[in-house]
């Protein structure tokens, strides 16, 4: 009887469950991870019983979508109405929430991602969309990875829009994510006409199959400490203003005040714990991890406004691609982005709370 229990709870489509007294999970069906790991927080409907033992039972269900009263036209679907569903995949939440705020307000449905590994384990468990925002970099399965995986499932799936999101400005990188299979390429900060118009167009057409991409970059080697000494770089000369007021003006138009907050509130957070992970990468000269913390750094902090940081950001990422790695100043460019960061966040809450003093003063 307890097997056919398990085996029941299993294949349920609600998210079950069950927590020892240590609130430590004992055991979650296939839809509890789904829903966790794939739909927004808000989106969802937490049912908890206490057991007497201290432990806990929770069920989670996704809220009921609203029913339009007008009947629905068939023959057009998502291609020219603003519906449907999109699979946003992005390892940083502040960047997801962006993107998920602005395509809620067009009346998208929005399933998210952290990894590439989460975007296919959705796949193939049934989660359907009708197009993938996929960022080209991000930790345990890249972007342009899980595009070739997609493009080699079985049925309809393989033929999934998908549009490449990075903060890369060069061509190269677009020709590489075409390569790896994906439909449009968007540089990040977001814009949100762009978006919406670029994923418009893409729903409405069948996605073409595309060449396999070029190998991926191979993580960077230090040399020895000894074999790197040298006459030592002087900081980066900084020219661009701190905050971009344009594009944070832009972000409360798009987000909306509540969405803005919000999303500032967890990019400086996210951002506070991505700086630990810089500074001890460094001292153990661990590139790898500096090479992708800087990364996403320069794609949120664009996002947020924080130019100054965006570009010392992406003159770092520069030089890591170079075929010929200077260590010395990759070194010096990665340290003071650890200096600059506390600095462009200070300011952006400053900017935040002045915002919203503003607003309520006028309530």
């Amino acid at each position: 009887m307890e097997d056919r229990i398990i085996d029941a709870l299993a294949q349920t489509q609600a998210g079950i469950a069950l927590f020892d007294s240590d609130e430590r999970i004992v055991f979650a069906n296939p839809a509890w991870e789904q829903l966790i790991t794939g739909v927004a927080e808000e989106d969802l409907i937490f049912n908890e019983t206490e057991l007497a033992d201290g432990g806990m039972i929770s069920v989670c269900f996704v809220k009921p979508q609203a029913i339009p009263l007008d009947k629905p036209n068939h023959n057009s679907a998502a291609n020219d109405a603003k519906t449907g569903t999109v699979i946003i995949a992005d390892d940083s939440e502040s960047n997801r929430m962006v993107a998920r705020r602005i395509l809620q307000s067009e009346g998208y449905t929005v399933v998210e991602a952290s990894n590439g590994q989460t975007v296919l384990n959705m796949l193939r468990r049934g989660v359907t969309a009708d197009l993938i925002l996929m960022d080209v970099e991000m930790p345990d399965m890249d972007g342009l990875h899980t595009t070739r995986r997609i493009r080699h499932m079985p049925g309809p799936v393989s033929k999934t829009p998908i549009i490449a999101l990075s903060a890369h400005q060069s061509r190269d990188w677009n020709v590489i994510a075409r390569q790896s299979g994906v439909d449009d390429f968007i540089n990040k900060p977001i814009q949100r006409d762009k978006l919406i118009e670029t994923m418009k167009d893409l729903i409405a057409r069948s996605p073409v199959q595309k060449s396999d991409a070029k190998p991926a970059m191979p993580p960077p080697h230090l040399r020895s400490k000894s074999a790197r000494l040298g006459r030592p770089y002087r900081p980066e000369p900084l020219t661009s203003p701190v905050l971009d007021i344009r594009i944070l003006e832009q972000l409360y138009s798009d987000a909306g005040d509540e969405g803005a907050k919000c999303g500032i509130d967890i990019f400086i957070n996210e951002t506070e714990n991505r700086l630990v992970k810089i500074d001890k990468a460094l001292s153990e000269d661990d590139l790898t991890t500096v090479r992708n913390e800087v990364h996403v750094l320069k794609s949120t902090s664009g996002t947020f406004g924080l130019r100054q940081l965006s570009e010392l950001c992406e003159t770092t990422q520069s030089i890591f691609e170079d075929n010929q790695l200077d260590e010395n100043r990759i070194l010096a460019l990665s340290r003071q982005v650890v200096q600059l960061a506390p600095t462009a966040l200070t300011a952006l809450n400053l900017y935040s709370r002045s915002r919203n003093f503003s607003s309520d003063a006028h309530i």
